[in-house]
């Protein structure tokens, strides 16, 4: 008696060609495309979890944008005169504050300017956003409650103090509060990730499979079931999910992952009509007997 392949060297064998993807049309049953379905998401994730793992920063603008919109050249230029040295700010030999509209930047020598709140909701007293650089941390604050204290690295070398315009100061406030936080953040971003992963390939997945199901109404094609649909979607998504894998770990982007992954699809299935018209056309049709 023939021995079984196991399904998953069947589902590869099926991602290969355009024929395959067709071939393959009764291959899987539904548990095992919710469990292929899955495989392909965690494939997805791989290198968006070491790409994650790797970051040294985080935009600022994107958490605190009102308060990325305060910080001016003359504050730029004013901060630019400093060094961190041992976890402290150095050469804070004057105040500097610019007081606007119920906000304020400021180097602060004479701890003018006093902290409200704790842990994730630091605030200045008295005003609404703030960049507020200290001795021996700096105070970010939005008005929506958010807001941190910063501690200046005590590895200078790694996380060196070179500011000389105000995407520097943004770059350098992003990376000391990626860092304290990357604990709590990483999980977050890679499940926000994971989410949007899962629900592009869940519309993608149910889109054109429906489409594909409709085509039965015709005639035109020998595709009869919604699992069929469902089985030649998530054949045609095998290799360009590889393709977007592949890509992922030499150059990082989830916008471009999502495009190779979803146009490879359609691109696979568009292959898959040309080669076959969804026609048998007196070619075997494996089954999955297990």
């Amino acid at each position: 008696m023939k021995k079984t392949e196991p399904f998953l060297m069947q589902y590869f064998k099926s991602i290969i060609t355009p024929t395959n993807v067709f071939k393959g049309k009764n291959l899987l049953t539904w548990p095992k495309m919710i469990f292929l379905f899955i495989f392909l998401i965690a494939c997805m994730m791989m290198p968006t979890s070491i790409q994650m793992a790797k970051l040294t920063t985080f935009p600022f603008e994107f958490l605190f944008p009102r308060t990325a919109e305060l910080i001016t050249d003359d504050f730029v230029e004013a901060l630019s005169s400093k060094q961190v040295k041992d976890g402290k700010l150095m050469g804070i030999d004057n105040q500097y504050a610019e007081e606007i509209g119920g906000n304020v930047i400021a180097i602060d020598k004479d701890n003018k300017y006093e902290i409200t709140g704790e842990d994730q909701t630091f605030g200045i007293e008295g005003y609404a956003n703030a960049v507020v650089f200290k001795e021996d941390y700096a105070v970010i604050a939005e008005d929506n409650g958010f807001g941190f204290q910063l501690y200046y690295p005590t590895n200078e070398e790694k996380y060196p103090f070179n500011v000389e315009s105000k995407e520097d100061v943004l770059q350098y406030i992003g990376t000391l509060w990626y860092v304290q936080n990357k604990a709590f953040l990483l999980p977050i971003l890679l499940l926000l990730l994971a989410g949007l992963y899962i629900a592009m390939n869940v519309l993608q997945f149910l889109f054109m499979s429906l489409v594909l199901w409709l085509t039965k109404k015709s005639n035109i094609t020998d595709i009869r079931t919604f699992k069929e649909a469902a089985n030649i979607v998530l054949n045609a998504a095998g290799l360009p999910t590889v393709l977007a894998v592949i890509y992922g770990f030499i150059q990082f982007d989830v916008a471009t992952l999502i495009m190779i992954q979803g146009l490879g699809t359609v691109l696979m299935i568009a292959f898959t009509f040309f080669r076959t018209g969804f026609k048998e056309k007196g070619f075997k049709v494996d089954s999955d007997k297990a």
